[in-house]
């Protein structure tokens, strides 16, 4: 395996996501373990959590034992929790009626 290092960055997969903690584990078939990530360095507007099996791009630095994610970009179109159905996030109406 090549030498890594912590500038790198990386595509991989969210293997777990724990909401209520704000933190998870990634995996990249370019490292050698897993990585730990919280959800601060995701990198993207409002609420920011993972999904499992969501696909990501991150970059990582490795302490003395363990790799740690830096800076998490979720791929475009690949956030939606597995409980959500395939419509869209929200939905509204309006009737309007006249009087003649």
């Amino acid at each position: 395996m090549p030498e890594t290092t912590s500038g790198d960055v990386f595509t991989g997969r969210v293997l777990e996501w724990h909401s209520e903690e704000g933190w998870g584990v990634l995996a990249s078939d370019a490292l050698p373990a897993r990585v730990w990530a919280h959800f601060s360095v995701i990198q993207a507007e409002g609420f920011r959590e993972l999904t499992v099996g969501q696909s990501v791009t991150f970059s990582a630095e490795q302490d003395e034992y363990h790799w740690r994610a830096v800076s998490i970009w979720p791929e475009a179109g690949s956030h939606r929790r597995s409980d959500e159905d395939s419509g869209p996030g929200f939905s509204s109406g309006l009737d309007i009626r006249f009087d003649s």
